[in-house]
């Protein structure tokens, strides 16, 4: 008789996981029922509990992070830095959640499919962030993208989420074929799929400079660039990013966005970090292209969701700036350089879930909350909302004290350390670009008159999830010391 395939400890180790699975079954099965399918917040509540189990699960494996214990037949990883991932990717589905439930009231759109596809997205991230090797590696990543590609398109009645679904699906195929080509190039190159085993050929057979090597790492590395959104593998962004609905925007301009750099990082500063002087070069000019378009195309956008994404665009460029100078020989270096990179995606999840909350709240009345104008006179038609959404913006341009200060600070740092001097130039021009159709917005906001007395009609949830972003915004860039020591302590075992 055979034995059971996994152990106790597998299943103790991916609870996470096994407790998302359950939910999004559990979702999708009950809203099979005609009778629930009318009470459609009662799968938002199922959906929250769902993520906040997880969270429990996630808290109680942190202690034995540390060890670095392999499960699944070395398949997933237990360590602080999957754990540290894992946390971004809960926090953003329950902020997501919270910030949806009103729009897809609005856009008569709220069924159990859109909740069972968030799960699904997040139990795809999951798996990504602690996979070592990249069988598992590609299946979580799959499960994500098909996930986020329906809810890109969700929307059946509006043409523009239609289209952004198809583009980004049909660009997102094209990605994931070429990821899978590069892993197969490895492979033959190899004769291993788990990440550590690759590194350990490499350097045992001086593997750098073969050609074969070079063709995966650039596939890889071109697959890897447009899942951050980085150019010039780009361009889906924008109108994905404008054209889905606004809380799947505000959801994957996050979580896909950090899932992609779990990757990246796990990818290149293991499996890959003996070609770091191929690879380090050629994320350097991809950091440096993409903060660049990234601001200088979002300076002539009138629709403040097209800005916003051309804005995720140019941080895509910062947090790269990060992983360059992680390619250090210096441990001390690369493991500050991880550091920054984890500890500005942290911050840029608040500050942008804030934003996009913003967005969501003006969608109402007539108002879409997309257009420029749309957010004329917001100081006097609601003083909070203009006050969080200024916030919001001045994170994002990297003004003190806000947390995205201190994570362009670190980014900036780090990359000056690892000898990296004229890329942290390059990002602090850019900074001073982003300023400017920042500030344009704060101006239109507060100086220009209102186009009607439409007021704004708040919600509790979306409520909640400004509220929980505007603390973490100004906590994380404040009271900054037990969030560095977390993040630190996420790099360890990256190595």
């Amino acid at each position: 008789m055979g034995s059971f395939p996994f152990s106790l400890a597998d299943l103790e180790a991916i609870a996470p996981e096994i407790i998302v699975a359950l939910g999004a079954c559990l979702v999708l099965v009950w809203g099979a029922i005609e009778s629930a399918r009318k009470r459609p917040r009662h799968f938002a509540a199922l959906t929250l509990l769902t993520v906040i189990l997880a969270a429990v699960a996630l808290v109680s494996l942190a202690p034995e992070a540390s060890e670095g214990n392999t499960y699944l037949a070395g398949m997933i990883v237990l360590d602080s830095f999957g754990i540290f991932f894992s946390a971004i990717f809960l926090i953003a589905a329950a902020l997501a959640v919270g910030a949806s439930m009103r729009f897809l009231d609005d856009h008569d759109a709220h069924h159990p499919e859109f909740y069972f596809f968030m799960l699904c997205a997040v139990l795809g991230m999951l798996v990504m962030s602690r996979s070592i090797n990249f069988i598992s590696l590609f299946v979580g990543l799959e499960l994500q993208a098909l996930s986020v590609y329906v809810m890109v398109g969700y929307l059946k009645a509006d043409k523009k989420s239609n289209e952004a679904g198809l583009k980004y699906l049909i660009l997102g195929g094209f990605s994931s074929a070429i990821f899978l080509y590069g892993i197969s190039l490895l492979y033959a190159a190899t004769g291993s799929l788990a990440l550590d085993g690759i590194r350990e050929v490499i350097l045992a057979e001086g593997l750098q400079d073969q050609y074969l090597m070079i063709a995966a790492l650039v596939l890889i590395a071109a697959a890897l660039a447009f899942k951050v959104a980085a150019v010039p593998f780009h361009v889906w962004a924008p109108d994905a990013y404008s054209g889905g609905p606004t809380p799947v925007s505000l959801f994957i301009t996050v979580a896909s966005k950090a899932a992609a750099f779990a990757v990246l990082l796990r990818v290149f500063l293991i499996a890959l970090s003996p070609m770091r002087d191929s690879w380090s070069l050629l994320l350097a000019v991809v950091a440096v292209a993409t903060m660049s378009l990234g601001n200088i195309a979002a300076l002539t956008q009138d629709n403040i969701k097209r800005m916003l994404a051309y804005s995720s665009i140019a941080h895509a460029g910062y947090a790269l700036m990060g992983v360059v100078a992680a390619s250090t020989v210096d441990p001390d270096d690369a493991s500050f350089a991880v550091a920054a990179v984890l500890y500005y995606l942290f911050a840029y999840t608040f500050m942008n879930i804030g934003a996009w909350s913003v967005v969501a709240l003006l969608r109402r009345r007539g108002l879409a909350g997309e257009k420029l104008e749309d957010y004329a006179g917001l100081a006097s038609r609601s003083y909070w909302a203009f006050a969080a959404m200024l916030l919001f913006l001045l994170s994002l341009g990297g003004i003190p004290p806000t947390a995205g200060f201190l994570g362009k600070w670190y980014v900036f740092t780090a990359t000056i350390q690892s000898g990296w001097t004229w890329l942290a130039v390059v990002g602090v021009v850019n900074t001073a670009i982003s300023l400017y159709y920042y500030l344009r917005i704060v101006i239109v906001m507060s100086m220009s008159e209102p186009a009607d007395d439409v007021e704004l009609v708040h919600s509790t949830p979306l409520t909640m999830t400004l509220v929980a972003a505007v603390l973490m915004t100004l906590l994380a860039g404040i009271w900054v010391s037990p969030f560095i020591e977390w993040v630190r302590g996420a790099t360890l075992l990256l190595s």
